[in-house]
């Protein structure tokens, strides 16, 4: 991590900021005199900088090390106080070219970053309050790290600030970003951060938006794609099920297994807390591959497809009807079901209930 953690300042940036003189420059190398031996018998310096490897040595005196190392040691403080101190004072990356949309990061990075920002968000009263209402409570709420969106632009950049302090890259998270000076901030907009687990990790954030964007939706990932170093979110899911049924359990169990299938994350939990049943979250549309698989994985002999009035407008009624004809010549009973209102479902939940018992 510390390795990582050095490569962040551009070493140009930090010569610049120490004023040290160059002398010369030869593809990625720029010589400056050494401020340490200060010895200049050689015309051009035996401080030699490349630039590509983000270090420094020097030929004479063989003083040698990062960005960070040549600042702390010029300015007599710790490694980490340089880095603050510079992470706060020059742009991060700046020479680098801009990428538009990383790699994205393995999810376990992906994890690690995650839960340090939701850590730094907090839950307005409001947000709790429509999540009470959806028809979760305070425990549950809370459990699943729900949490309002920043979206000042000034405490936006402190929160990245505070977790590149924390050792944390930020290229190659879905949401994330750096604007026109470089500095780190993310993609907000109003509204709810759903956390999406698989496997106890958070994959990616969905958002769960105050007001409808653009019309046609009320539930949109967290993702920077097409922004300076941003990243585009996948169409990640998510398997919500009691913490006492394995994973063992759900994928070899001789039981017959009634499942719920969501296609929104908020819908997918409104389910869930009110039927206890294994859900598995679906955003945006029915991926027919995706279904088929899982369900193969499991004893399943019963499925409730479960989609809100946005999923239905954004896919054909073609895809759903082969979905069912497909789960149904695998011998699955099928029951199809349309939420036109999270706050409006607990006939339907009873429903729920009395078939999947």
């Amino acid at each position: 991590m510390q390795n990582n953690v050095f490569e962040c300042i551009n070493i140009t940036n930090v010569i610049n900021k120490l004023e040290l003189k160059k002398t010369n420059q030869i593809g990625n190398n720029i010589f400056v005199y050494c401020p340490f031996c200060q010895s200049k018998k050689e015309k051009n310096g035996y401080m030699k900088i490349n630039m590509q490897n983000n270090c420094y040595i020097c030929d004479n005196c063989e003083a040698s090390g990062t960005s960070i190392e040549l600042y702390a040691k010029l300015k007599y403080m710790t490694n980490k106080e340089a880095f603050t101190q510079l992470l706060r004072e020059i742009p991060v990356l700046d020479n680098m070219p801009y990428v538009y949309n990383n790699p994205i990061k393995n999810e376990l990075y992906r994890d690690i970053v995650y839960n340090s920002f939701l850590d730094m968000q907090t839950l307005r009263d409001e947000h709790m309050e429509k999540l009470q209402k959806i028809g979760l409570s305070k425990d549950y709420i809370q459990k699943h790290n729900f949490k309002s969106i920043e979206t000042r632009e000034k405490q936006k950049k402190e929160i990245c600030l505070k977790m590149q302090e924390q050792g944390l890259k930020l290229d190659g998270i879905p949401g994330f970003m750096q604007d026109k000076d470089f500095k780190w901030t993310y993609k907000s907009h109003k509204g709810i951060f759903i956390p999406v687990f698989l496997d106890n990790k958070i994959q990616g954030l969905r958002i769960l938006l105050d007001k409808e964007y653009r019309n046609d939706t009320k539930n949109i990932w967290f993702s920077s794609n097409n922004a300076y170093n941003g990243t585009k979110a996948n169409n990640f899911i998510t398997i919500l099920k009691n913490e006492n049924f394995s994973w063992a359990d759900m994928y070899n169990s001789n039981h017959k297994t009634s499942i719920i299938i969501a296609t929104e994350m908020i819908l997918a939990h409104k389910l869930f807390f009110s039927t206890n049943k294994i859900v598995i979250g679906i955003p945006n549309n029915v991926d027919k591959d995706i279904i088929i698989s899982l369900i193969n994985r499991m004893k399943v002999t019963e499925v409730f497809l479960y989609h809100d009035i946005y999923s239905i407008k954004h896919t054909s009624v073609r895809i759903y009807k082969n979905v069912m004809e497909t789960l149904e010549n695998l011998g699955i009973k099928v029951h199809f079901r349309i939420i036109t209102n999270y706050f409006e479902e607990n006939v339907k939940h009873r429903e729920i209930q009395t078939k999947v018992a």
